[in-house]
Order: structure tokens, then sequence, then C-alpha cells
């Protein structure tokens, strides 16, 4: 019998494991992500939301050049976007706007010169 419990434990751990990445999400703050913010800081300008729940159904709040703002919410690919150490030396060319541009599981991630579709990294 006490193997058999060891037995579903083990199986009930495997499975949270494969839970998608929104179980994880913080206190408030709703699935989906936020588009790509490209826009220069030009003004500063009061936020107009501090967390997910201030914003109206479909929308999360979103980081836009220097202030938060409510945003339609964009579909986002599990996994994260590996981190890009190069500087560019050309002019910033997006081959992407968002997650779904990519093919199966790629995401739309900012490079050095602009985003492109990469293939995400665990976590």
């Amino acid at each position: 019998m006490r193997a058999q419990g060891l037995l579903l434990l083990a199986a009930l751990l495997a499975l949270g494991s494969q839970l998608p990445g929104t179980v994880g999400c913080k206190k408030h703050e709703k699935s989906g992500g936020c588009p790509p913010d490209d826009r220069p800081c030009l003004q500063n300008i009061p936020d107009q939301c501090t967390a997910d729940h201030q914003c109206p159904m479909g929308k999360k709040c979103c980081s836009r050049a220097c202030f938060l703002q409510c945003l339609p919410k964009v579909i986002v690919k599990y996994g994260r976007c590996p981190l890009d150490t190069l500087h560019c030396l050309s002019p910033i060319q997006h081959m992407c706007n968002r997650d779904k541009d990519c093919p199966n599981s790629k995401r739309c991630c900012p490079g050095a010169c602009g985003r492109d579709c990469r293939s995400p990294v665990k976590g």
C-alpha cells in the first residue's frame, strides 16, 4: 500500500510540472502578455494603472515608453525569450511584432537589431 501512495505522489508531481506558465502568475495578474513597446520616452505621462486588476476585461497594465497603460492583451507562447547581449550597428528592423507572427512554438523576441522569431528557453 505504501508503494502505491509513493507512486501516486510521483504521478501528481509529474503532472504539476506540466501545467502551463499562467498557473504561477502573480496575484491579480491576468493571463496573456503586453504588445511590444518600441517608442521612445518623449514626455513624462502619469501611470494610468499599476496592476492588471485595475484594467477592464481583456486588457493588461503594460509599459508604454515611460508610463503604464491598460492595453489589449496579446497571446503569449510558453517559455521566455533568450537574452541577446549583442549590440546592433545597423538600423533596427523588426521581423515580427507578436508571438502569433512566428511559426510553431517560436516566440517574437527582442534582439540586438529588432524583434525576430526565436526558440524560447524554459522558465
